[in-house]
């Protein structure tokens, strides 16, 4: 009242819960802009990595940021938006892929003991893949991908030489390490199943022989 008007008490408790309405219809509308959008950006996302399989379907050497745009039909600043760089890119390919034939990728073995039955999983993973993912697989440009997990590979499998007894010398546990990522690879395995016409249990009792020849042979000379 410091007009000297007095207030009309009613109009103003309407004016109040007018407004109080109008704030509130406003929040949800906020919120479904920011779901809606963080859809739109998902869905770019796998529109892209959606491109880029289909790049490396097609039998391309590499995987180029340019022909990833234009196979997804969208800008090259686009990608770079959704992926910093093309190594960000390729990173994300395999395990889009795993998602997209709706499996799960078998954990590693953490032991010896453990690679015979970790063969055995991988290899039914493998063979769960639908055509097109396969092709992904087989394509020259999956080199590229490949390269770029392992590193990713290395990690999993080194508590595997880490839980060897006795201790092997570090040359040695490279070496197995090595050994190991090599035997455990889809292109190894592919090779001994398809190529050679190995069973998964001969395959299995194959990798397991293997790596236990090597440390049978790395504990001799360490003894």
């Amino acid at each position: 009242m410091f007009s000297g008007v007095p207030i009309d008490t009613k109009r103003y408790e309407s004016y109040i819960k007018d407004m109080t309405r109008i704030v509130n219809a406003k929040g949800p509308a906020r919120e479904y802009r920011s779901e809606l959008r963080a859809q739109q950006v998902e869905d770019t996302r796998s529109r892209i990595l959606e491109a880029a399989l289909r790049v490396m379907a097609d039998g391309f050497a590499s995987v180029s940021v340019p022909n990833v745009a234009r196979e997804a039909r969208v800008s090259v600043p686009t990608v770079y938006r959704h992926f910093k760089t093309k190594q960000d890119l390729l990173d994300a390919l395999y395990p889009y892929l795993i998602r997209r034939s709706g499996l799960t990728t078998p954990p590693p073995p953490k032991t010896v003991a453990e690679i015979r039955q970790g063969v055995i999983d991988y290899l039914g993973h493998l063979d769960s893949l639908d055509d097109f993912s396969r092709a992904v697989f087989a394509s020259p440009a999956s080199d590229e991908a490949r390269a770029r997990s392992m590193a990713r590979r290395f990690d999993a499998f080194r508590p595997v030489v880490e839980s060897i007894e006795p201790p092997l010398s570090k040359v040695d546990r490279d070496r197995i390490l090595r050994l190991i990522v090599v035997l455990t690879s889809s292109a190894t395995l592919r090779v001994l199943h398809d190529h050679l016409g190995a069973s998964t249990e001969d395959v299995a009792d194959d990798v397991e022989w293997f790596v236990r020849a090597a440390v049978a042979a790395a504990s001799g000379r360490a003894g």
